[in-house]
């Protein structure tokens, strides 16, 4: 009798060891993981009038996602400061002006790899005195630099309103002929 609960004992913790191991990888799994990441947004020049391509570190919530650094070129950029209360505005022209970038899972089976320039919510008078034109290319610019390898061939798709079609269209054709190892914008 002793030796059957024993070995009923040992069978349950067998069980219980192996659920547990089971919901710790899959929790790890689900549960993704967070890193700093080097991206680059158009910000503003501080009053210069000029659109600067700026590299920047960002804490990537989901750091595994297929385009990590294009992810967050549109994001706020609201910069530390010994001015807590006058500092506060974001400096990132793409996330002030409504310009957004998504691509696929560039780790799935039979994906065709993709990019989308979204400009649905552009609104320029939002940005300021920056030319809507700079502000567009710097993006670009931006994207160009965070493009995985994978994605360097690939054309961007835009997406926008009726109205802005035209000149948004000129733009991203430009960028989608030009060579993707050489600058497309430059701060002047």
């Amino acid at each position: 009798m002793h030796r059957a609960m024993r070995s009923s004992f040992t069978n349950t913790m067998k069980t219980i060891l192996a659920i547990s191991s089971i919901w710790v990888i899959a929790s790890a799994a689900i549960a993704g993981e967070s890193a700093l990441t080097t991206t680059y947004q158009p910000l503003a020049g501080l009053g210069s009038g000029v659109v600067k391509v700026v590299q920047v570190t960002c804490h990537h919530w989901y750091a595994n996602s297929a385009g990590s650094a294009i992810d967050l070129i549109h994001v706020r950029n609201v910069p530390p400061t010994d001015n807590p209360q006058q500092a506060t505005a974001d400096l990132n022209l793409a996330s002030i002006s409504g310009i957004r970038f998504s691509t696929n899972d560039l780790g799935a089976i039979g994906s065709e790899p993709f990019i989308v320039l979204d400009a649905t919510k552009f609104a320029h008078h939002k940005s300021g005195k920056y030319p809507k034109e700079d502000i567009v290319r710097a993006s670009l610019e931006c994207l160009r630099r965070c493009l995985p390898p994978q994605l360097m061939t690939t054309a961007v798709t835009l997406k926008c309103v009726d109205a802005d079609k035209v000149w948004l269209s000129k733009i991203v054709n430009d960028f989608n002929s030009a060579a993707r190892d050489q600058p497309f914008y430059e701060s002047k």
